[in-house]
């Protein structure tokens, strides 16, 4: 502000004083040398007539009367040829009077003398006599001498002196009351907008308590209440908009809580609802095969059939159902391991190759030696979902599946010719029981479970999942995960093909803890194929029968409390060799770090069809006989 207020002023002043002071000193030597040219001027006339008649004695006289002002230091006056007549003061040597003009004048080497120089005229009296006029030119001015004077600078330099001194002390007057002023806008004004500025700086850092003083000077009093107002305004609106967002807040958390609370339940409840029903299913789906194959006409074949695929159906959403609620609650812990590609999707093919083959299409697979780190079970469970809706919503051509590397990755791809995915639907198709293709819910499309149920694992096992569809040409889903190097994987719990299990089993098989309604179904239908059955309610039951009969099982089936004590029945075979293979009917949560070493576990979900139990153990047998021969197992 200081600098605002004193930069005009300076130059105003400095400006102002320079040309007035320029002013001055021109009018003081303009005086100088008016008062000179005027001095020499009277001089000049008065003394003609003394040098034109050579009289000595009145141009000293003339000359001593010059002297007399005070500022004449020399007056000097020389006669045509330069001859001195008259001399008042001491001469300047180094001047020459003829070389002189008229009315010269000069300062001197130091300043302090000013100089003039006139001619001295000789007046022609003008007369026209006709008589005597010879035709000649008048005469022009004779010069017949010339006067010198030296003039003192001193009293100029006296006034250019006093003129700078008052320049100056007007000049630092102006300064000073620039200064005061700018120091009184400064204390009144500067001083309370910077105040200002900081208040305003703190409010925006969110010190919304922070308020303006009012500055003695009160310039700047109502911005200053302004800004207060502004203040308390903003203080208030932020402390109801903190509480209104803390109680949205803690709203909002008691929605999350009741909303988690309630899908917990709801997994809870699907989780022990479909576990509860697959019992009953399982020996809906033990009494239609015993059904099947006493059918005696085409009706009664007939209506087994369709219980057979009303069952199936049911089967199909009690396993979606199951899933769900196993990936939701958090039971469904993958185990990663390095899984071969080549045998997981023939089990696939297989798997599903009859109910292309039901519609007429061609279910192909390249072949692949590429391993990947994965959950062997859940990894199978995502790409059967993803054949099994490709085969749902293909009505001709047929299903690719195919494995693409890149880098440390591996893609695996299912492409169908199906009536492929609109963008539209392209963000919806993996919601639970979301169905494009489906809007009367026929139950023979499927339940709108699966490419959800994909989704999910994809996030639980980390692997990338993408989908690109042309909708009526066909649709690619991809499931990305990490390469690894070949090892061992455990069989799948899907794994065979009800094809292999042609022929009877020769085999004796120990079934611990399945229930009395169910036991006889089942031991039914394994005795048809040929089983010799011990049964055993629990683990201690079955040690004791395997003692009575003094030799071990060839399989183990468990189902129920028999699955939770099936850890402490390998254990007691273990003592005379590796355990006999088991398998678990339905989803036990049995830790896998309690079963003894060189324990062959797998699970079957249950409602159980046959054809796959069959399959399962006639993989199993195979297996066993080929480890006891020592030969290493084509499976």
């Amino acid at each position: 502000m200081i600098f605002v207020a004193a930069l005009p002023a300076t130059f105003i002043a400095v400006v102002l004083a320079a040309y007035f002071l320029l002013l001055r000193y021109a009018d003081a030597e303009k005086e100088l040398l008016d008062r000179g040219h005027s001095l020499i001027g009277l001089l000049t006339p008065a003394a003609e007539y003394g040098v034109f008649s050579g009289n000595r004695e009145e141009l000293q006289q003339l000359a001593a009367a010059l002297s007399r002002a005070s500022d004449i230091q020399s007056v000097i006056i020389y006669d045509g040829k330069g001859f001195l007549l008259a001399q008042v003061g001491q001469p300047n040597p180094t001047l020459d009077p003829e070389a002189l003009e008229d009315g010269w004048s000069n300062r001197s080497e130091n300043g302090d003398t000013q100089y003039f120089h006139a001619k001295i005229w000789r007046t022609a009296l003008q007369i026209d006599d006709p008589l005597t006029w010879a035709g000649k030119a008048r005469p022009g001015k004779e010069a017949i001498g010339s006067i010198f004077i030296a003039m003192s600078r001193a009293d100029v330099l006296v006034r250019k002196q006093e003129m700078m001194a008052v320049t100056l002390i007007a000049t630092l007057v102006t300064l000073g009351l620039a200064a005061l002023l700018a120091l009184r806008l400064s204390r009144d004004v500067s001083a309370p907008i910077l105040a200002l500025q900081q208040v305003v700086e703190r409010i925006r850092g969110g010190h919304l308590e922070t308020r303006a003083a009012r500055h003695p000077a009160q310039t700047l009093r109502g911005l200053e209440d302004g800004i207060n107002d502004m203040a308390v305004a903003l203080q208030a609106g932020r402390d109801h908009l903190e509480n209104r967002i803390a109680q949205a807040t803690a709203e909002l958390q008691q929605k999350k809580d009741e909303a988690e609370q309630a899908s917990i339940a709801k997994s809870r409840f699907l989780a022990a609802a479909s576990h509860d029903l697959r019992q009953p299913l399982h020996a809906l789906v033990l009494f239609s095969a015993d059904l099947m194959s006493k059918a005696d006409s085409t009706s009664m074949r007939r209506l087994a059939g369709q219980i057979n695929a009303a069952i199936a159906s049911l089967g199909e959403l009690l396993d979606g159902l199951l899933d769900f609620s196993r990936v939701d609650l958090g039971a469904a812990r993958p185990e990663l391991q390095a899984v071969g590609l080549d045998e997981l999707l023939e089990r696939v093919v297989a798997t599903h190759r009859n109910s292309a083959q039901v519609k007429g299409l061609q279910l192909r697979r390249h072949p692949t030696r590429s391993h990947v780190l994965s959950d062997s079970l859940l990894l199978y469970r995502m790409v059967s979902n993803l054949v099994a809706n490709a085969v749902r919503y293909t009505e001709r051509g047929g299903i690719l599946i195919g494995v693409r590397r890149s880098a440390d990755r591996v893609r695996i791809e299912v492409w169908d010719s199906g009536i492929g995915i609109t963008d539209a639907h392209r963000s919806l198709i993996f919601q639970e029981f979301f169905q494009a293709g489906n809007p009367e819910r026929n139950p023979g499309k499927g339940l709108g479970l699966g490419l959800s149920l994909v989704e999910r694992l994809a996030r639980l096992l980390d692997h990338s999942l993408s989908v690109r569809s042309v909708p009526g040409s066909g649709s690619v889903f991809g499931i990305s995960l990490p390469r690894c190097p070949a090892g061992n994987a455990n069989p799948s719990c899907d794994a065979g093909n009800a094809a292999q299990a042609a022929g009877d089993f020769d085999a004796s098989l120990l079934i611990v803890g399945v229930q009395e309604g169910m036991c006889a179904s089942l031991c039914k239908q394994l005795a048809a194929w040929g089983c010799r059955i011990t049964c055993a309610r629990t683990a201690i039951d079955a040690i004791e029968a395997m003692g009575l009969s003094d030799g071990r099982p060839d399989l183990i089936l468990c189902e129920g409390q028999g699955c939770d004590e099936a850890p402490i029945l390998l254990k007691a075979m273990a003592g005379s060799g590796p355990p006999s293979p088991l398998i678990l009917l339905g989803h036990p949560d049995v830790d896998a770090k309690s079963w003894p070493i060189g324990s062959r576990v797998t699970c079957l979900s249950k409602p159980i069809r046959p054809a796959k139990l069959r399959a399962l153990m006639h993989h199993l047998l195979r297996e066993d006989a080929s480890r006891s021969e020592g030969i290493p197992s084509a499976a």
